[in-house]
């Protein structure tokens, strides 16, 4: 389906839906940046930390996957609750700058006290509070928006997160080769105090979000699209939680340098990136299901040739493939999410748990493959397993689609 208004505009282009102007694109944006070059560093890069400074075998991170994976699910599902709780004692911006803070003041803890339980404690703790941080920013970055402008607001903010990510992994590998891989999450310290200086320039309650307005840009197909990218969108966090924790030792199988594992880790996040650009300026892909289908077949395909890759040139076209894939999903996910949910902070919550359950499916599956004794089939075979019923739920889902769509 083709909407007449589906082109994207300039990020400076953006209008204001109502008398009440949205935030302002580039606090925003650069809030955004700062924060996920944290999550890039403490999400994935936690692994390689893990195992070469801290001595982890792979249970001890996929343990430390499944449970930072549950405690963000749990958050997120209730942040819709949490806000309003935090609002009787201060603004939405209030709660953002305590998220911040709380995170910052955590980070230097692995420098003070450089033990493996520190880790766990920091890492989980700080992980859940990003669960509560990202729906909030959402609910900021749509609330006034509609049509061109929130889509075009949605682009640039998966950007902006997405390049943040990729360099955040990516620089983990330089700072283990000079010896500094444990000062990585603390220097999120300097990174959040940074952040807090951009979330000056938000308004204490994000604009209203014009209901009738809202009906008018979404049609109803979006309804099932949401629910079939709803199922993929865990799929795609399960894939990256089964593979991250175990990444490091399949990259030192394949006899690749120290300094190198990180570097080539990031290609995933690199080819994400290269997919939210082109859904971003494009719009042949609004209220259809095949790009949905195609994303989970580059996912699935992916995931089996990166855990059995007999070379590094294999395991790189399968990251490549996993991130085209799972920047589909995560962009469909999300763009339709906030278009139906209407901008609450609910709908970036639920967004935000289908991340977590993804991120602790993935090391569950793990677990329990390692615990069974199985080797590397049994736990292609399960993940594949989850992925193909997941596929098949949601291309069931998006089929409903096209009795909703007029073109």
């Amino acid at each position: 389906m083709r909407e007449p208004d589906a082109n994207p505009v300039p990020m400076c282009a953006l209008r204001p839906a109502s008398d009440t102007p949205p935030t302002a694109a580039f606090p925003i944006a650069a809030l955004t940046f700062l924060c996920s070059l944290g999550t890039g560093i403490l999400w994935n890069a936690l692994y390689f930390i893990a195992e070469s400074e801290y001595g982890f075998t792979q249970a001890q991170s996929l343990l430390l996957a499944f449970l930072n994976g549950v405690l963000y699910t749990a958050v997120a599902v209730s942040a819709g609750v949490s806000v309003r709780w935090l609002e009787r004692f201060t603004s939405p911006r209030g709660a953002l700058a305590v998220v911040l803070v709380a995170q910052g003041l955590l980070a230097p803890l692995l420098v003070i006290f450089p033990q493996a339980m520190t880790l766990w404690i920091a890492a989980i703790a700080m992980t859940a509070l990003g669960a509560l941080q990202w729906p909030i920013v959402q609910h900021y970055l749509v609330s006034g928006r509609h049509g061109r402008d929130m889509r075009n607001a949605i682009g640039w903010w998966n950007a902006s997160w997405m390049a943040a990510t990729a360099i955040g992994l990516a620089i983990t590998g330089p700072m283990k080769a000079a010896g500094i891989v444990d000062w990585a999450i603390p220097s999120l310290l300097p990174i959040n105090l940074i952040a807090l200086l951009f979330l000056a320039r938000f308004p204490k309650k994000p604009p209203h979000h014009d209901a009738s307005e809202q009906a008018r840009h979404v049609p109803a197909s979006y309804r099932p699209l949401l629910g079939a990218s709803r199922i993929l969108h865990p799929m795609g966090y399960l894939v990256i939680g089964a593979l991250s924790p175990i990444l490091p030792y399949i990259l030192t199988n394949l006899g690749t340098a120290a300094a190198m594992q990180a570097p080539i880790g990031s290609v995933w996040h690199v080819a994400r990136f290269a997919a939210v650009l082109v859904l971003w300026q494009t719009s042949f892909w609004h209220g259809r299901s095949g790009p949905l289908v195609a994303a989970g077949l580059l996912l699935s395909g992916g995931f089996a040739l990166a855990v059995a890759s007999p070379s590094q040139g294999v395991l790189v076209a399968a990251l490549v493939a996993i991130g085209l894939g799972q920047g589909a999903i995560y962009y469909s996910a999300i763009y339709y999410g906030l278009a139906v949910g209407g901008a609450r902070v609910e709908a970036g919550g639920i967004h935000e748990a289908l991340v977590g359950a993804g991120y602790f499916m993935g090391p569950l599956l793990g677990l329990a493959s390692l615990g069974a004794g199985a080797g590397p089939s049994v736990f292609i075979g399960l993940v594949l397993g989850s992925l193909a019923i997941g596929c098949a739920i949601s291309i069931w889902r998006a089929g409903r689609a096209s009795s909703h769509s007029s073109a």
